[in-house]
């Protein structure tokens, strides 16, 4: 009995020293200002909702994406697939992103990781509010 508590210990201290507060240390800085976007379609599905949207993006010039959410059981929340172009200074951009949504209350908040076509990588956290057609995007970077 005495070795189990031990080994019972060992692996409860050692579990809080790997955890080492990380999530605490983790900042991430806007890679450009806080963006709107026009929501200009909402196509139902059964299996999926898409969601059209332009506007400017500030680095990223005019931007045209499509958010392909897929729901979990509940309806309520489930994956997100998307990708966009941008246009600005004479050059196209263009990313494709995976992540995850969630409903809060008549609001659709997505998180997503953006991979850009110049190898740099985004997260950005979404909120569309489907009353006003406005989604508001912050865009972190990650590299």
């Amino acid at each position: 009995m005495k070795k189990f508590l031990i080994a019972v210990a060992s692996i409860i201290g050692t579990s809080y020293a790997l955890a080492d507060d990380h999530a605490s240390t983790l900042n991430l800085e806007l890679r450009q200002p806080v963006s709107t976007m026009e929501v200009t379609s909402i196509h139902f599905h059964e299996d999926e909702t898409t969601i059209s949207a332009q506007g400017d993006m500030g680095a990223y010039g005019k931007v045209y994406a499509s958010y392909d959410l897929s729901y979990d059981a509940t309806r309520n929340s489930g994956g997100v697939k998307a990708s966009g172009r941008g246009f600005a200074n004479g050059q196209v951009v263009s990313g494709y992103a995976n992540g995850v949504w969630t409903r809060d209350g008549d609001k659709v908040v997505m998180s997503i990781v953006v991979m850009m076509n110049d190898g740099s990588q985004n997260f950005e956290k979404i909120v569309t509010d489907p009353m006003t057609n406005k989604m508001t995007i912050h865009t972190y970077a990650l590299k």
